[in-house]
């Protein structure tokens, strides 16, 4: 066998040591070329490697080869083993080749996680910080979106305390970002914003209160009247909106929403401004009171006017009061010290006083235009129940209560004037018959209206006749009406039954005095009036006189004074009725007088009949007969005063009789016309004499004294003594009360009648012509006795 060649090996570049190490770990591997194969990836280092293992790989051929030169039948010896593990060699290679293709994807897939992962780090790395950073900005964002809300809900104190936290925890927390200058830039806006809001709200709640103030006034008095037991008059206690009744047992609180200023409170006092809001919210107080206080435009005087007025200051002093307790100590003060309400006890007493300076300045000058009554008397009921209600509140009321008593004289003079009118009403309506009664109900009727007492009246048998008309009875009822109406202005107001009891009394003695006796003189006075109904009303005011002591006795039991032992004054107006009869008793004369006069010159008298009358004048027949008639009517009246009047008439029937002897209607007198006349007065003195009975003051010759004037006269005529009255008239004579001027005058007419006759009948004879001289020669003693008495 042939030796090989030897040959010199090439240069073999040198190896590093970190592939050195590979390379020897690679020889003594079993295999296991995984972990080699990843450090020349992660170096990057493969083309190098390669090399580098290219290189050992020529090393040991070269060393085989020496060795096989050296060694050559093991050589191929080696070289069959080797052949033989050439397949094996080619087996492992594929399998490496698999392998390193597996690898290679295998390789690339874990890059290509490894990148993923790495990106995956990173975006995680950036969610972690974005998660602490959103974790600090979002709870700032929360609390905007909070803030924003609480505004739209118009929670302005929460909305505050968001701000307020925003803006010192969470914001410097996220000092740096945009959003959060932004947001430090809005924040005083956002607070001006509450507070401008607040202050809306507050308006809304004083303009509501202004509007439910009526309301609340109204419940309150309400509430007062029940537990008080106010009796009051129907359309005093009417509600203002029947249909709106509200629950009895409500309160300010109730009816009104009290949060939005409570809010305020809380929200000045949080931005520092509480005393400012306090200013604030007093001073619109101050001149809504000024607005509740001052009566509206469409005042009208009527109790509904009132009634809002006095509901409308108390509502406003209700919600007041609810403030004064609500508002205490609502908020407390940084250091600790609570300060006091919205509204003190001194501003409350402020506002009050404003009030009541201007209620009673209304009170003074509207009361003066009351029309009736009736409405002064509801206002006193509706201040009463104001002043109940008030002083619940703590209020002093005791001016208004003087006011009250200043207006009972307005209240006085609307009574007089209104039972002026009824009684004017009673005295036009009366037909001044006495009133008569068919049955026992109606009997008992009358009883108990006026109190009248008369046995024999009582068993007389129905008919039954009162001796007064129906004007008695219905002024009686006036009068006690008018003692209640009375009363019900002096109760509850704080006087004694005493003091109400005395101005009662007074009240009465006016309208006795003042009213009564007016409206009785005015219609004792009026000309309509016959004899018959004047004496029907004398009897009428006899009889309401006599029923004063029962009235007396009323007034003590309405009073409540008739237990008290109190001796009350006599009502001295009663001497009003005394006055009024007096006043009567004159009409009557007069009238009685005036009709005699009236029928007396009525009368046409003949004074030269050629025959003597043998019966009375129809006219004095008439006239007569009249006054038979109403001597018969004034049998209602006392005897004194029947006989007054009576002698009354009979002397003006002899005045009238006289008047037509003086006359100078009848200038001519004959004997015949004056023994006529005689008749006539014979006739007088015997209608004297037959009622000398029935009028006792016409007895004792006191009826015929009025006619004995005439009675001489025409006796002297009868007998012609005229010559001796003439001388004798100076001196006692039985003539003596004979006038001088009447003698003369109807001597006069009679020798008028001879002078007359005389230029009838001619030639006239001796005996008249010394007649008629006579009768001259008389009458000039007469006109001496009367020119030169």
């Amino acid at each position: 066998m042939e030796e090989p060649k030897t040959s010199v090996s090439p240069q073999i570049p040198p190896v590093s040591s970190h592939h050195e190490h590979l390379l020897h770990e690679v020889e003594s591997s079993d295999g296991q070329l995984g972990a080699i194969l990843r450090t020349l990836y992660d170096s990057e280092e493969q083309d190098m490697f390669l090399e580098s293992l290219a290189s050992r790989v020529r090393g040991h051929e070269k060393d085989i080869e020496r060795m096989c030169n050296k060694n050559y039948q093991g050589f191929i010896e080696s070289v069959s083993e080797l052949l033989k593990v050439k397949s094996d060699a080619h087996k492992l290679k594929r399998k490496i080749q698999s392998a390193n293709h597996i690898i290679q994807e295998t390789g690339q897939e874990l890059m290509r996680s490894a990148e993923e992962l790495h990106h995956s780090r990173q975006v995680q790395k950036n969610i972690v910080a974005t998660v602490e950073t959103l974790s600090l900005c979002i709870p700032v964002l929360e609390q905007y979106c909070k803030l924003n809300e609480q505004m739209e809900q118009r929670h302005y104190y929460s909305a505050l305390k968001t701000l307020e936290q925003l803006e010192h925890t969470l914001l410097p927390r996220v000092r740096g970002y945009i959003f959060s200058d932004l947001l430090n830039q809005e924040i005083p806006k956002l607070r001006k914003s509450i507070q401008d809001q607040s202050k809306a709200e507050l308006t809304d709640f004083l303009t509501s209160v202004r509007e439910k103030s009526e309301f609340i006034g109204e419940v309150a008095m309400h509430q007062t009247q029940r537990h008080s037991k106010l009796e009051l008059a129907q359309d005093v206690m009417e509600h203002l909106d029947p249909s709106n009744k509200p629950d009895p047992d409500v309160c300010a609180q109730d009816l009104i929403d009290f949060s939005p200023v409570y809010r305020c409170l809380h929200i000045h006092s949080v931005l520092g401004k509480r005393d400012q809001f306090t200013e604030d919210y007093r001073n619109q107080r101050r001149r809504q009171v000024r607005l509740a206080i001052k009566p509206h435009g469409a005042w009208k005087g009527q109790i509904t006017d009132y009634k809002r007025y006095f509901y409308g200051i108390v509502g406003f002093f209700v919600v007041e009061d609810t403030m004064l307790h609500t508002s205490q100590n609502l908020v407390s003060h940084k250091g600790g010290e609570d300060e006091p309400g919205l509204v003190t006890r001194k501003i409350v007493h402020e506002f009050w006083q404003m009030a009541l300076s201007e209620v009673l300045a209304v009170l003074r000058n509207n009361c003066n235009y009351c029309p009736n009554y009736h409405l002064l008397l509801k206002i006193k009921q509706l201040v009463v129940w104001f002043c109940h209600t008030i002083r619940g509140y703590g209020f002093e009321v005791e001016k208004l209560y003087e006011v009250l008593l200043e207006i009972r004289d307005q209240y006085d003079d609307l009574l007089m004037k209104a039972w002026g009118d009824s009684f004017t009403q009673i005295f036009d309506s009366d037909d001044y018959n006495p009133i008569q009664v068919c049955t026992d109900d109606q009997y008992h009727g009358v009883l108990e209206v006026f109190p009248y007492q008369n046995l024999h009246l009582a068993h007389a048998p129905f008919p039954k006749n009162f001796p007064f008309s129906g004007m008695v009875p219905q002024v009686f009822r006036q009068l006690k009406l008018f003692v209640l109406n009375c009363t019900f202005y002096a109760d509850k107001l704080n006087l004694s039954q005493t003091e109400i009891n005395d101005r009662v009394r007074k009240s009465v003695n006016l309208l006795l005095n003042r009213v009564l006796s007016s409206c009785l003189s005015k219609l004792i006075n009026k000309e309509r009036l016959t004899i018959f109904q004047l004496v029907q009303i004398w009897v009428n005011i006899y009889h309401i006189e006599q029923a004063c002591p029962d009235l007396e006795q009323y007034i003590m039991i309405v009073t409540k004074t008739e237990s008290e032992g109190i001796t009350a004054a006599r009502l001295y107006g009663v001497s009003a009725f005394k006055d009024a009869r007096q006043i009567a008793e004159h009409q009557i004369g007069n009238r009685l007088t005036m009709k005699v006069t009236e029928v007396m010159e009525g009368a046409d008298y003949e004074w030269m009949p050629k025959e003597p009358m043998t019966q009375p004048s129809d006219y004095l027949e008439d006239c007569l007969r009249f006054l038979d008639t109403t001597i018969s009517t004034l049998s209602l009246l006392p005897e004194s005063l029947v006989g007054a009047v009576s002698t009354k008439a009979v002397r003006s029937l002899a005045t009238s009789m006289e008047n037509i002897i003086l006359s100078d209607k009848y200038p001519k007198v004959n004997m015949e016309g004056i023994k006529s006349f005689n008749v006539d007065l014979k006739h007088c003195e015997a209608f004297v004499r037959s009622h000398s009975l029935q009028v006792p003051a016409l007895q004792d010759s006191e009826g015929l004294a009025a006619f004995a004037m005439l009675r001489k006269l025409v006796d002297m005529f009868l007998a012609e003594q005229w010559l001796t009255y003439a001388n004798t008239y100076r001196s006692s004579s039985e003539y003596a009360d004979v006038p001088p001027k009447i003698v003369y005058t109807l001597l006069y007419k009679l020798r008028e009648s001879l002078s007359r006759k005389k230029k009838k009948l001619k030639p006239q004879s001796s005996a008249k012509k010394e007649r008629q001289k006579y009768l001259e020669m008389i009458l000039k003693k007469l006109e001496d006795l009367f020119e030169n008495p």
